[in-house]
């Protein structure tokens, strides 16, 4: 299992998958949408089996706010438990419609290959 701390490089890649989910919202919304992402979005999936970890990341930039959500994940299985079996599109939260604006939201998956996080 990695963890902090632990190293891996392109010889020896991690067993982990991310999942990055990208959506937009109004800046006026901002801090409106992080509680509600975070409230109904990020504490569930930090709750599912085979989850490793979760970050949100957002960008205020003029009118628009960016956000992202990067999950860790033991497998595609794990991912599965999460999203079923359609885990290359997005699992909308229910308030999502009222909140994003531009494009929709999109989910994709990488392979980590290298993951060097420093001990605390």
């Amino acid at each position: 299992m990695l963890h902090r701390g632990t190293q891996t490089s392109p010889d020896r890649p991690a067993k982990l998958i991310a999942r990055l989910w990208q959506g937009r919202t109004q800046a006026s919304r901002a801090e409106e949408y992080t509680r509600y992402l975070y409230d109904a979005g990020v504490r569930k999936i930090a709750a599912v089996p085979g989850n490793r970890g979760v970050q949100m990341l957002r960008l205020v930039h003029g009118d628009v706010a960016e956000f992202e959500v990067l999950s860790y994940w033991d497998s595609l299985d794990a991912i599965r438990r999460y999203a079923g079996e359609d885990y290359e599109n997005v699992r909308h939260l229910p308030r999502d419609p009222e909140y994003m604006i531009g494009k929709a939201p999109v989910v994709r998956h990488f392979e980590v290959i290298v993951n060097d996080w420093p001990s605390a």
